[in-house]
């Protein structure tokens, strides 16, 4: 679309708004009625079930556009290493406040928090560039392959990626891959990448309105940022996990 007029940072403060309220169902409410259902009536906990559905539908806004944001960040870093090494690092500072707010556990293996999927996602498409741009459309002997040929290794590394998420329990899974692929590839065609995602997460309604944000991004609006603001989401996401489990500990 050619007529955006959201920029990377209106999204990403999108993103974090959404990811807060669903956390606020997931770890503070769903903690708080664990903690008290012995003193609660079946109305009261009745009316809390449904705030934990609408604060948990919101919240489906916010993979979607990290998600993209990550896709856009891949084709304009000046530097994919330190992007990667710099999503690692802080999804390694983040499991442990996860852990404790998800789970009320300082360690498990049950699911690994969505800065891991990030990653991942981030590696795998690295790969699928690096093969691309490699192989140059020609094999071993020099001659010319089909871009059907190259489009098929591409797809196998990211299933190959996708069955690394799932086997490793990341946050979102092998689709969290899969809507990493959609953009990928329809990253010069951004209605089309609208549409695949939206028909990817259709399970959900609530997903639908962060495609409908991405259609409205213009990567235009690019701003420069000191390193500092541009890696605010990465100190944030570990700091609201460890102050939600602070309060669900105060009530609990």
């Amino acid at each position: 679309m050619r007529y955006g007029f959201l920029s990377g940072n209106v999204l990403k403060g999108i993103g974090a708004v959404t990811m807060v309220i669903d956390h606020l169902g997931a770890v503070v409410l769903k903690g708080y009625v664990n903690s008290h259902v012995s003193g609660l009536t079946q109305a009261q906990i009745d009316r809390l079930g449904v705030i934990y559905g609408w604060l948990r539908s919101i919240g489906r806004i916010s993979f979607p556009l990290f998600v993209f944001l990550l896709v856009e960040g891949f084709f304009h870093t000046k530097d994919r290493k330190k992007y990667g090494q710099r999503l690692f690092v802080f999804a390694l500072l983040s499991e442990l406040p996860y852990d404790l707010a998800i789970y009320g556990r300082f360690c498990t293996w049950e699911r690994q928090n969505v800065l891991f999927t990030l990653f991942l996602g981030l590696r795998v498409m690295e790969m699928a560039w690096r093969a691309r741009v490699h192989i140059e459309g020609k094999d071993w002997r020099g001659r010319e392959l089909p871009a059907g040929v190259l489009f098929g290794l591409q797809c196998l590394i990211f299933a190959a990626g996708a069955g690394v998420a799932h086997l490793c329990r990341t946050d979102y899974s092998y689709k969290g891959i899969a809507l990493a692929a959609v953009f990928y590839f329809f990253h010069a065609y951004r209605q089309a990448a609208a549409l695949a995602g939206a028909c990817l997460f259709s399970e959900n309604v609530w997903y639908f309105p962060a495609f409908v944000l991405i259609l409205f991004y213009d990567p235009n609006r690019r701003r420069k940022a000191n390193a500092g603001t541009r890696r605010w989401f990465y100190l944030f996401y570990p700091l609201h996990l460890l102050v939600l489990a602070g309060i669900v500990w105060i009530v609990g």
